[in-house]
Protein backbone atom coordinates (compact mmCIF):
# COMPACT_ATOMS: atom_id res chain seq x y z
CA UNK A 1 0.00 0.00 0.00
CA UNK A 2 1.43 3.43 -0.89
CA UNK A 3 2.59 5.61 1.98
CA UNK A 4 0.91 8.88 2.85
CA UNK A 5 4.02 10.59 1.45
CA UNK A 6 3.02 9.32 -2.00
CA UNK A 7 -0.48 10.78 -1.68
CA UNK A 8 1.00 14.08 -0.50
CA UNK A 9 2.98 14.47 -3.73
CA UNK A 10 1.90 17.10 -6.25
CA UNK A 11 -0.53 15.60 -8.73
CA UNK A 12 1.84 15.87 -11.69
CA UNK A 13 4.68 14.08 -9.89
CA UNK A 14 2.36 11.38 -8.59
CA UNK A 15 0.97 10.83 -12.09
CA UNK A 16 4.48 10.67 -13.54
CA UNK A 17 5.32 7.80 -11.19
CA UNK A 18 2.06 6.03 -12.03
CA UNK A 19 2.72 6.40 -15.75
CA UNK A 20 6.26 5.09 -15.31
CA UNK A 21 4.94 2.06 -13.48
CA UNK A 22 2.42 1.27 -16.19
CA UNK A 23 5.09 1.66 -18.87
CA UNK A 24 7.55 -0.70 -17.18
CA UNK A 25 4.96 -3.30 -16.23
CA UNK A 26 3.65 -3.21 -19.80
CA UNK A 27 7.00 -4.46 -21.09
CA UNK A 28 8.16 -6.72 -18.26
CA UNK A 29 6.53 -9.12 -15.83
CA UNK A 30 6.38 -8.28 -12.14
CA UNK A 31 9.34 -10.61 -11.57
CA UNK A 32 11.45 -9.02 -14.33
CA UNK A 33 10.47 -5.36 -13.89
CA UNK A 34 13.24 -3.03 -12.76
CA UNK A 35 12.87 -0.40 -10.06
CA UNK A 36 15.80 1.39 -11.73
CA UNK A 37 13.79 1.75 -14.93
CA UNK A 38 10.72 2.94 -13.04
CA UNK A 39 12.63 5.69 -11.22
CA UNK A 40 14.43 6.70 -14.43
CA UNK A 41 11.14 7.22 -16.26
CA UNK A 42 9.53 8.89 -13.25
CA UNK A 43 12.55 11.20 -12.88
CA UNK A 44 12.90 10.51 -9.17
CA UNK A 45 15.67 9.01 -7.06
CA UNK A 46 15.66 5.39 -5.95
CA UNK A 47 15.53 6.58 -2.36
CA UNK A 48 12.41 8.63 -3.11
CA UNK A 49 10.71 5.58 -4.62
CA UNK A 50 11.09 3.69 -1.35
CA UNK A 51 9.56 6.61 0.52
CA UNK A 52 6.39 6.02 -1.53
CA UNK A 53 6.28 2.22 -1.94
CA UNK A 54 7.86 -0.64 -0.02
CA UNK A 55 8.96 -2.32 -3.27
CA UNK A 56 7.96 -2.81 -6.91
CA UNK A 57 5.26 -5.32 -5.89
CA UNK A 58 3.62 -2.64 -3.77
CA UNK A 59 3.50 -0.30 -6.79
CA UNK A 60 2.26 -3.08 -9.07
CA UNK A 61 -0.72 -3.94 -6.90
CA UNK A 62 -1.53 -0.28 -6.40
CA UNK A 63 -1.76 0.12 -10.19
CA UNK A 64 -3.78 -3.07 -10.55
CA UNK A 65 -6.05 -1.93 -7.74
CA UNK A 66 -6.75 1.35 -9.51
CA UNK A 67 -7.96 -0.53 -12.58
CA UNK A 68 -9.92 -3.17 -10.69
CA UNK A 69 -11.64 -0.60 -8.49
CA UNK A 70 -13.22 0.87 -11.61
CA UNK A 71 -14.33 -2.64 -12.63
CA UNK A 72 -15.86 -3.20 -9.19
CA UNK A 73 -17.85 0.03 -9.45
CA UNK A 74 -19.06 -0.98 -12.93
CA UNK A 75 -20.07 -4.41 -11.62
CA UNK A 76 -22.17 -2.97 -8.82
CA UNK A 77 -23.86 -0.45 -11.12
CA UNK A 78 -24.55 -3.06 -13.80
CA UNK A 79 -25.97 -5.57 -11.31
CA UNK A 80 -28.36 -2.91 -10.01
CA UNK A 81 -29.40 -1.91 -13.51
CA UNK A 82 -30.13 -5.55 -14.40
CA UNK A 83 -31.96 -6.05 -11.08
CA UNK A 84 -29.64 -8.81 -9.92
CA UNK A 85 -29.67 -10.79 -13.18
CA UNK A 86 -26.22 -12.41 -12.99
CA UNK A 87 -25.97 -13.62 -16.58
CA UNK A 88 -27.15 -10.34 -18.12
CA UNK A 89 -24.65 -8.52 -15.91
CA UNK A 90 -21.74 -10.82 -16.76
CA UNK A 91 -22.44 -10.65 -20.50
CA UNK A 92 -22.41 -6.85 -20.49
CA UNK A 93 -19.35 -6.59 -18.26
CA UNK A 94 -17.41 -9.28 -20.11
CA UNK A 95 -18.00 -7.70 -23.52
CA UNK A 96 -17.03 -4.24 -22.28
CA UNK A 97 -13.97 -5.55 -20.45
CA UNK A 98 -12.85 -7.63 -23.44
CA UNK A 99 -12.98 -4.53 -25.63
CA UNK A 100 -11.10 -2.50 -23.01
CA UNK A 101 -8.37 -5.13 -22.61
CA UNK A 102 -7.93 -5.71 -26.33
CA UNK A 103 -8.13 -2.10 -27.55
CA UNK A 104 -7.84 0.21 -24.54
CA UNK A 105 -4.87 2.27 -23.31
CA UNK A 106 -3.71 -0.41 -20.86
CA UNK A 107 -3.72 -3.26 -23.37
CA UNK A 108 0.00 -4.03 -23.00
CA UNK A 109 -0.21 -3.95 -19.19
CA UNK A 110 -3.02 -6.51 -19.31
CA UNK A 111 -1.25 -8.57 -21.96
CA UNK A 112 1.80 -8.92 -19.72
CA UNK A 113 -0.43 -9.73 -16.75
CA UNK A 114 -2.28 -12.51 -18.58
CA UNK A 115 0.77 -14.01 -20.28
CA UNK A 116 3.24 -13.85 -17.39
CA UNK A 117 1.59 -16.20 -14.95
CA UNK A 118 0.85 -19.87 -14.71
CA UNK A 119 -2.32 -21.00 -12.91
CA UNK A 120 -0.38 -21.16 -9.65
CA UNK A 121 1.07 -17.73 -10.25
CA UNK A 122 -2.34 -16.29 -11.12
CA UNK A 123 -3.78 -17.57 -7.84
CA UNK A 124 -0.89 -15.95 -5.99
CA UNK A 125 -1.46 -12.65 -7.80
CA UNK A 126 -5.18 -12.77 -7.02
CA UNK A 127 -4.53 -13.56 -3.34
CA UNK A 128 -1.95 -10.79 -3.02
CA UNK A 129 -4.14 -8.28 -4.86
CA UNK A 130 -7.10 -9.18 -2.61
CA UNK A 131 -4.99 -8.54 0.48
CA UNK A 132 -3.83 -5.17 -0.89
CA UNK A 133 -7.36 -4.30 -1.99
CA UNK A 134 -8.94 -5.07 1.37
CA UNK A 135 -6.19 -3.24 3.24
CA UNK A 136 -7.15 -0.10 1.34
CA UNK A 137 -10.89 -0.61 2.02
CA UNK A 138 -11.74 -0.46 -1.66
CA UNK A 139 -15.12 -1.08 -3.25
CA UNK A 140 -16.10 -4.76 -3.30
CA UNK A 141 -19.02 -6.55 -4.91
CA UNK A 142 -21.30 -8.34 -2.43
CA UNK A 143 -22.54 -11.03 -4.80
CA UNK A 144 -24.68 -12.77 -2.17
CA UNK A 145 -26.72 -9.65 -1.51
CA UNK A 146 -26.89 -8.25 -5.03
CA UNK A 147 -27.56 -11.30 -7.23
CA UNK A 148 -31.16 -12.48 -7.64
CA UNK A 149 -30.55 -16.14 -6.75
CA UNK A 150 -34.19 -17.06 -7.47
CA UNK A 151 -33.18 -17.06 -11.14
CA UNK A 152 -30.41 -19.60 -10.49
CA UNK A 153 -30.07 -23.23 -9.52
CA UNK A 154 -27.81 -22.51 -6.55
CA UNK A 155 -28.44 -23.50 -2.96
CA UNK A 156 -25.82 -21.57 -1.01
CA UNK A 157 -23.48 -18.61 -1.09
CA UNK A 158 -20.61 -21.01 -1.79
CA UNK A 159 -22.37 -22.31 -4.88
CA UNK A 160 -23.08 -18.76 -6.05
CA UNK A 161 -19.44 -17.78 -5.62
CA UNK A 162 -18.37 -20.91 -7.50
CA UNK A 163 -20.66 -19.93 -10.38
CA UNK A 164 -19.26 -16.38 -10.40
CA UNK A 165 -15.71 -17.75 -10.51
CA UNK A 166 -16.67 -20.05 -13.37
CA UNK A 167 -18.11 -17.16 -15.36
CA UNK A 168 -15.11 -14.91 -14.86
CA UNK A 169 -12.87 -17.90 -15.53
CA UNK A 170 -14.49 -18.12 -18.97
CA UNK A 171 -13.66 -14.46 -19.49
CA UNK A 172 -10.05 -14.83 -18.33
CA UNK A 173 -9.48 -17.96 -20.42
CA UNK A 174 -10.59 -16.28 -23.62
CA UNK A 175 -8.65 -13.09 -22.91
CA UNK A 176 -5.49 -15.14 -22.29
CA UNK A 177 -6.01 -17.09 -25.53
CA UNK A 178 -6.56 -13.81 -27.40
CA UNK A 179 -3.34 -12.31 -26.04
CA UNK A 180 -1.44 -15.49 -26.81
CA UNK A 181 -2.51 -15.34 -30.46
CA UNK A 182 -2.92 -11.65 -31.32
CA UNK A 183 0.22 -9.76 -32.23
CA UNK A 184 -1.26 -6.35 -31.45
CA UNK A 185 -4.52 -4.40 -31.12
CA UNK A 186 -5.04 -4.39 -34.90
CA UNK A 187 -5.80 -8.14 -34.84
CA UNK A 188 -9.53 -7.45 -34.60
CA UNK A 189 -10.48 -10.78 -36.21
CA UNK A 190 -8.75 -12.64 -33.40
CA UNK A 191 -10.45 -10.43 -30.81
CA UNK A 192 -13.86 -10.98 -32.39
CA UNK A 193 -13.34 -14.75 -32.48
CA UNK A 194 -12.47 -15.03 -28.79
CA UNK A 195 -15.13 -12.53 -27.77
CA UNK A 196 -17.76 -14.64 -29.50
CA UNK A 197 -16.29 -17.83 -28.04
CA UNK A 198 -16.55 -16.25 -24.58
CA UNK A 199 -20.23 -15.37 -25.11
CA UNK A 200 -20.96 -18.89 -26.38
CA UNK A 201 -19.40 -20.41 -23.27
CA UNK A 202 -21.46 -18.09 -21.06
CA UNK A 203 -24.59 -19.22 -22.94
CA UNK A 204 -23.61 -22.85 -22.31
CA UNK A 205 -23.30 -22.17 -18.58
CA UNK A 206 -26.71 -20.51 -18.53
CA UNK A 207 -28.69 -22.82 -20.79
CA UNK A 208 -26.65 -26.02 -21.01
CA UNK A 209 -25.00 -27.71 -23.95
CA UNK A 210 -26.90 -30.95 -24.42
CA UNK A 211 -29.81 -30.80 -26.86
CA UNK A 212 -33.21 -32.13 -25.89
CA UNK A 213 -34.13 -35.46 -27.42
CA UNK A 214 -37.46 -36.01 -29.20
CA UNK A 215 -38.73 -37.98 -26.19
CA UNK A 216 -37.87 -35.14 -23.78
CA UNK A 217 -39.88 -32.73 -25.90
Amino acid sequence: MPTQTFFNLPGTKRQRLIDAGFTVFSHASLADASVSEIVRLAKISRGSFYQYFSDKTDLYFYLLGQLREAWAADTIGTLRRHEGDLFATVRELAEAAFTDLSQGPYREFYRMLFLSFSYRGSVQVDDEWTAHYRAQHRIRTNWSQMVDTKRLNVNSDDQLHTLVHMLFGVFAQNVARYFNEAADATDTAVADRYRQNMLTMIDWLQHGVEKETQEER
